[in-house]
């Protein structure tokens, strides 16, 4: 906040306070440029027009506090007027087209890392004629973004060294080390995630409950998505989304169906080849059994029969179901959806047959954070196994890989994704990965409500 930069960038793990010190500069910017009789607005920009809303609410908060605010209003742009006659606009960077006019005294970017390249451009011709007379300052805070997006640019011309620019990164062991510590007089200050350096913190401390809470988070998260979010990290997680599958640890015959825990079906249907999994789960821990795999025009109804011909049913036992929400539509060529034909064909045999399928699809990245953590978290724990039966899902989570440069999945082999996709739908509803509002990614309110999943544990 102190820094005299006139474009300064600062990178940070979720809760250590960036959004409130980016409104302390803005407001204190806005009422410095007020009564050096600078005429113009500042702007405080978000990504979405939501989250300029909720940043401006937090700025009105923080200057009512102190006494600035004079006037307020939402609609149909979020507007600050201080006492003094600075004003402080709301801005979201959606339509970078709309940033387009007046020229604005500074701006701060808030998340910044989900800034584009057409966005980015926008909002520095804003402050273009401002900086000749020398003013124009930018403030850039955020987690970090897209690897090699423009956000990524930004700090990495920051970090550099050029004229005019800082930098800095705040992660987690910033948070632990500003935490108050009563466990001095007892041995060193431990900022660590080992078990046992936490365990060493009194259990008043407000340091080692950080640290214990992260280590909560740290064992829901894969190690690169860790040292990303938590650790402001700029990672490449190379081309395979699957990046912690290893066939040596995940395909084993020590995968068997335990009876008394229930059936998941997970399915993608996608008709050639069409793909579901078998599997099971527990509190803690996945496992997939057997998979089926349908070439040459399969049908949601051949599907059904062949998962029926494998587990013929039973009236105790619970049936699982999830998969792509797109099986929740009917097609032209049926009045059905796919949901509704595995109720009718496949409920006749499974009595307690419960569909834990979402109303829309999460983000694909949010599926495969969700699966990397449960093959292998951050403390290097596994918490999913496949059994050799699974050949196809083995073969795709070996194989299957992202477009260069991108975080999208490559789709041009049609013999690949289907399996994963299937196995990764189940997986994202069941442990969905954590972040500091909570789980990225929420089931369904009917799915889980009635589960008794700890019944057993494979003990690997």
């Amino acid at each position: 906040m102190t820094s005299e930069a006139v474009d300064d960038v600062t990178v940070s793990a979720p809760q250590l306070g960036k959004t409130v010190a980016l409104a302390c500069w803005t407001l204190i910017g806005a009422w410095r440029d007020a009564e050096a009789g600078i005429a113009l607005a500042t702007w405080w920009t978000s990504p979405t027009y939501l989250m300029a809303t909720q940043g401006m609410e937090k700025l009105t908060e923080l200057g009512r506090s102190t006494n600035m605010v004079l006037t307020t209003r939402q609609a149909p742009n979020p507007r600050i007027i201080l006492k003094n006659g600075g004003v402080i606009e709301g801005r979201s960077w959606e339509i970078p087209a709309n940033l387009y006019g007046p020229t604005v005294g500074r701006i701060a970017c808030d998340e910044f890392g989900y800034l584009t390249t057409e966005a980015y451009t926008v909002l520095r011709s804003r402050v273009a004629e401002t900086r000749v007379h020398g003013a124009g300052f930018m403030r850039f805070t955020g987690n970090v973004g897209e690897v090699g997006g423009e956000a990524e640019n930004i700090f990495r011309h920051a970090q550099s060294g050029a004229p005019g620019w800082a930098c800095r990164t705040w992660t987690w062991k910033d948070r632990a080390e500003a935490g108050p510590c009563v466990c001095e007089g007892g041995g060193p200050i431990v900022v660590s995630l080992e078990e046992e350096s936490v365990r060493r913190h009194a259990p008043t401390c407000e340091r080692g409950l950080y640290l214990s809470q992260l280590m909560d988070v740290k064992a829901r998260m894969s190690d690169l998505h860790f040292r990303q979010l938590y650790g402001a990290e700029w990672l490449d997680w190379s081309s395979l989304p699957a990046y912690t599958f290893d066939r040596s640890v995940h395909v084993t015959k020590d995968v068997v169906e335990q009876e008394s825990l229930g059936l998941d079906l997970s399915c993608d249907f996608n008709v050639d080849p069409m793909c579901w999994i078998i599997g099971q789960h527990n509190a803690t821990e996945a496992w997939d059994l057997d998979e089926i795999v349908l070439p040459g025009g399969a049908t949601t109804q051949m599907a059904c029969q062949e998962f029926l011909r494998r587990h013929p049913g039973s009236w105790t036992r619970e049936l699982n179901v999830y998969g792509d929400a797109s099986g929740n539509a009917r097609g032209t060529k049926s009045p059905e959806s796919d949901y509704s034909i595995m109720r009718r064909v496949i409920g006749e045999k499974w009595a307690q047959l419960r569909f834990n399928v979402p109303t829309k699809n999460p983000p694909v990245m949010m599926r495969l954070n969700s699966v990397n953590a449960m093959l292998k978290n951050a403390a290097g724990k596994v918490r999913y196994y496949v059994s050799p039966k699974c050949q196809k899902l083995a073969t795709d989570l070996a194989r299957v890989a992202l477009k260069p440069g991108t975080r999208e999945i490559d789709k041009s082999n049609k013999s690949l994704t289907h399996a994963s996709d299937a196995a990764g739908y189940r997986i994202v509803m069941l442990f969905p990965v954590q972040s500091e509002g909570g789980p990225l990614y929420a089931a369904a309110s009917v799915a889980d409500a009635n589960f008794d999943a700890g019944v057993g544990s494979m003990g690997f």
